[in-house]
């Protein structure tokens, strides 16, 4: 089989090396999946891509009557956040909301304290069982001085920073020559295991710079099911202090004031909203944990355009339509699953398996088929089965696209390159820098049906495998599979959140024309394993 290779890579850090193609589908570490709401009735899914990486898969449900839609991908090293609610706090700090915490754009902005007081502390009690590090989020200022960390009432413990100026002591420089650069972190320790006592003080005065810190929040290393990896859920009649963060109904939001929540959850998605008696502001991440956009705005599982002479009518869930859910069940574990109700909003488990039956239809309304799409998502994978049954007159494809890889160019809200450059064996490499500002036509890889990505992200080597071809099964008209790929769909340039995007397809074809008709079946599978190496 003849195989794709992309290779991706942040420019800052330099492009990785290329891998033989069976290396993008190995799996990886992680051990966990897990479900939780979404906003409008959606779904979150996660899956584990390494002890202490994971996906989160957006799955869109914006119309009940469709299946769902695989919307974007988020990759993130999980941390159990201690925020400053949990915190004991000294005499001398200045409480306050930040404006958000992205790095060009803010989420819910979060709870933070501040001070210049080199008599004020802030401590707070972590633990777990398995190995952990320790970082501190905080925010760098032009005013920024030195932040001093204490682990257990010793500074042996803090292993990853040291004196940075003949202080007599480890500390770390909270200086920036731009004020208000949001969600930064530093790693102050690692290999540790139990429980820790971390005391954060005003290190002194940084040259350039001042005598003003402000810490947002303390981390350590986490996996899926650690309590304090997102925020916890919104619960009724609790008081909460301005910019304590909850989740509620698949949202996230940030408390306003000081004060009691009401009796009924928020609702709104977005701006400033009362939950009857205390003001949130909502988002749809949360501030923690840092995420990098891999793929956006576009979906996996397949999308098909066919006619019968008349009107061209087109399937593939939210964004193309003409299929009906008959039934929808989602388990965890073999279990039916429903939504948490306490702790962090995730239901955590080894396997996650969700089938929708649909009809599939003309854009007339009548019904040419009968459809089973089943997800099953491990760790590290989401494999899509797709069994259809013609039922009705016989239509002739204009296209077919059985699996579909987007990617993200340019994320604005890391401020990195992801993707860098296409690597096909025995050919020259594409530079997909060469595309900004252009619109370029499809490039064509016949007999290709496996594509590699391979990203040098911050929080590690993401290599990324995709698949589609035929199942197994009498009748199946689908024999044939190609790929393409479109270098720049909106012939953008590096400037916004989330810019540019490209995105291979996985077309599927057959001897002659595809077509599909009563009594025939249409059988395929699309394939995605992540791994953080």
């Amino acid at each position: 089989m003849i195989g794709l290779e992309l290779s991706l890579g942040q420019l800052q850090r330099g492009v990785p090396t290329p891998q033989p193609l069976a290396s993008f589908f190995e799996q990886g570490q992680g051990a966990r999946v897990a479900l939780a709401e979404g906003a409008n009735g959606n779904l979150s899914v996660w899956t584990e891509l390494s002890p202490n990486h994971a996906a989160w898969l957006q799955l869109d449900n914006n119309d009940p009557g469709t299946r769902l839609s695989w919307r974007e991908t988020l990759v993130m090293e999980l941390h159990n956040i201690y925020p400053v609610g949990a915190m004991t706090l000294s005499s001398g700090w200045s409480q306050l909301q930040s404006s958000g915490s992205g790095l060009s754009g803010s989420y819910t902005g979060n709870r933070a304290v501040a001070t210049s007081s080199v008599t004020a502390s802030a401590s707070v009690t972590v633990d777990r069982a398995a190995p952990y590090d320790v970082w501190i989020h905080y925010t760098s200022r032009t005013s920024g001085g030195y932040c001093r960390v204490d682990i257990d009432g010793a500074q042996t413990l803090v292993n990853e920073i040291d004196d940075p100026a003949s202080l007599g002591y480890k500390a770390f420089p909270t200086y920036s020559a731009t004020d208000l650069q949001r969600r930064q972190s530093i790693k102050v320790a690692s290999g540790l295991t139990g429980s820790h006592d971390v005391v954060l003080t005003n290190g002194g005065v940084a040259t350039p710079g001042g005598n003003a810190i402000m810490v947002e929040a303390v981390a350590i290393t986490g996996s899926l099911d650690d309590p304090h990896i997102l925020p916890p859920l919104w619960q009724p009649g609790v008081t909460y202090a301005m910019g304590d963060e909850v989740q509620f109904g698949g949202m996230y939001y940030s408390a306003r004031a000081n004060g009691p929540s009401g009796a009924v959850g928020p609702t709104h998605t977005g701006g400033i909203a009362s939950d009857g008696a205390l003001d949130w502001r909502a988002d749809d991440r949360p501030t923690y944990p840092k995420f990098v956009a891999i793929d956006y705005a576009s979906e996996r599982e397949y999308a098909m355009r066919f006619s019968t002479g008349g009107p061209a009518t087109e399937l593939g869930g939210q964004t193309h339509g003409n299929e009906t859910v008959v039934s929808q069940t989602f388990a965890l574990d073999g279990v039916a699953w429903n939504p948490s109700t306490v702790g962090n909003g995730l239901s955590v488990g080894n396997q996650i398996t969700i089938t929708e039956d649909l009809t599939w239809q003309l854009q007339g309304g009548s019904t040419i088929g009968n459809c089973q799409l089943l997800r099953t998502i491990t760790p590290g994978q989401i494999h899509h089965a797709v069994n259809a049954t013609g039922t009705g007159p016989q239509v002739t494809f204009e296209w077919f696209y059985a699996g579909m890889l987007p990617m993200v160019r340019w994320d604005g809200e890391s401020a990195s390159t992801v993707v860098d450059s296409i690597n096909i064996p025995g050919t020259t490499p594409i530079d997909l820098s060469s595309y900004a500002g252009v619109n370029p036509p499809n490039v064509d890889f016949p007999d290709v049906q496996r594509i590699g990505l391979m990203a040098n992200l911050e929080q590690g080597n993401l290599v990324y495998g995709h698949e589609a071809g035929a199942l197994p099964g009498a009748s199946n008209v689908v024999n044939d599979f190609d790929t393409f790929l479109r270098p720049n769909l909106e012939a953008t340039s590096e400037s916004g959140g989330l810019d540019w995007k490209a995105k291979a397809y996985v077309t599927g074809s057959a001897d002659g024309d595809l077509t599909f008709g009563a009594g025939d079946a249409l059988r395929f599978y699309s394939r995605h394993v992540l791994q953080i190496a």
